[in-house]
């Protein structure tokens, strides 16, 4: 008989493939653990925390439809509690998944749904909060990107003043400060973002891992725009072959950077 123990030890392996940028085996492991469960256990905790950390997973694999869906279904079980932790990061999180299919109006209407409750329910310095808060800035900095870089910027800095620079939410914030300086062309603070999300990357993360060989061709894309050409390409060649060695093929940022590698070398 699975003990619960042994969900919760499910649960930190299948988040650890997670953290460790190994999206596909996290889906398969938190799906495992939904699958296991007794029905009984519908809209439990571990059973909800399974289902979110699928549909995050699905989201970094590019499956955006997939990972709505679960987080409409954790929203529906977490009805009881709308102001609570769970509630918010669903919000928020759902709000992403949305914006990525392009139905940008409501998922602003979403996410500042949840900042609203974070910051009435459960402060502006909890995660949950702060995470609504950054998927708000995502999509301000895709609706309005002119407008919204003094948010975002803003938004980071609470973020990394409360988490702290090692904590994931930080590194998102930061990278989405990047994406949004280098859309606006201003190529020397995209190219110092960039620098400082690396460096973070690299001590904390290793430089084999996805987000940090994210930053790193990132950083090669700012070179590029910037008319750099024979640095961008010479670190798009470093990036590609550290990418080879570290990733599947398959892998979302593996096949990201092996395109901006294309546009890089070949525009």
């Amino acid at each position: 008989m699975t003990t619960a123990t042994s969900f919760d030890d499910a649960l930190d392996q299948a988040q650890q493939a997670f953290h460790q940028g190994q999206f596909y085996e996290a889906s398969v492991l938190f799906q495992q653990i939904v699958d296991d469960l007794p029905e009984a256990s519908d809209g439990s905790d571990v059973q909800l925390s399974a289902l979110r950390g699928k549909a995050v997973a699905l989201y970094r694999l590019g499956r955006f439809h997939e990972a709505e869906l679960l987080l409409r279904q954790v929203l529906i079980a977490c009805g009881t509690e709308p102001e609570g932790e769970r509630c918010v990061d669903g919000l928020g999180r759902l709000a992403e998944a949305i914006g990525e299919q392009g139905r940008w109006v409501e998922a602003e209407a979403l996410a500042r749904e949840a900042v609203r409750r974070g910051k009435s329910e459960l402060g502006r310095r909890h995660e949950a909060t702060l995470t609504a808060r950054l998927a708000l800035a995502w999509v301000c900095s895709h609706t309005a990107p002119a407008t919204s870089e003094a948010w975002i910027r803003e938004t980071r800095d609470a973020i990394e003043r409360n988490l702290g620079e090692s904590h994931p939410v930080t590194w998102s914030a930061q990278h989405l400060l990047v994406d949004t300086l280098r859309t606006l062309g201003r190529w020397d603070e995209a190219e110092q973002a960039a620098q400082d999300l690396i460096a973070v990357g690299e001590r904390h993360q290793g430089a084999g891992h996805p987000y940090t060989l994210r930053a790193r061709c990132d950083l090669a894309l700012i070179l590029h725009g910037a008319g750099s050409q024979a640095q961008a390409v010479a670190l798009a060649d470093d990036v590609l072959a550290d990418c080879e060695r570290a990733l599947d093929r398959s892998h979302p940022d593996a096949v990201r950077i092996r395109r901006n590698y294309k546009a890089i070398t070949e525009g």
